[in-house]
């Protein structure tokens, strides 16, 4: 397994729980403009004892929420718009966000030899702006410990749902 180097915005990385089940990690936007440099993700709904496919995790769903606001501030074409109407037609006119968990990139290398990278997926920018929520997940022990039945009751108690991951990756 090579090391992973560096993370950009779609990269898929799976890890184990605490369980010994997999998960993954969607990073929906990196922060490499002057340092701290940061990665957000946002939490996928995987939950497997074998290591998923990409084709899996396309079918998966994101936490988040639905966007209440009808103005498109942060610029979303029309395509990705309509595409995430479609798929979800109880958000429109709204949008899309995700539940946010934020690394240092300085503590991921730490701890990045428990991930494994599965490839990049093209998402929409911005996903992680629309969310109402995140977290600071700069602990490899908080990762591993959160993404069990803990991570659904923490979504719950955020009032964060599962949206189909199809919903916005681009074309």
């Amino acid at each position: 397994m090579e090391k992973i180097k560096d993370i950009h915005q779609g990269d898929l990385l799976t890890f184990k729980d605490v369980s010994g089940k997999y998960k993954v990690l969607l990073c929906t936007s990196t922060y490499k403009e002057r340092s701290p440099h940061t990665f957000t993700f946002c939490a996928l709904n995987i939950d497997t004892i074998e290591k998923p496919t990409v084709a899996a995790i396309k079918e998966s769903s994101f936490f988040g929420v639905e966007h209440t606001t009808k103005s498109n501030f942060y610029k979303h074409s029309d395509e990705e718009l309509e595409k995430m109407w479609t798929i979800h037609p109880e958000i429109k006119p709204y949008l899309l966000g995700s539940y946010n968990f934020i690394i240092w990139k300085k503590d991921f290398m730490k701890f990045r030899d428990n991930f494994e990278s599965m490839g990049n997926l093209k998402i929409v920018n911005n996903i992680d702006k629309s969310g109402n929520g995140g977290v600071n997940a700069s602990s490899w022990e908080y990762l591993k410990n959160l993404f069990n039945e803990k991570l659904l009751e923490m979504m719950s108690e955020k009032d964060q749902k599962a949206f189909k991951l199809k919903s916005i990756i681009k074309q």
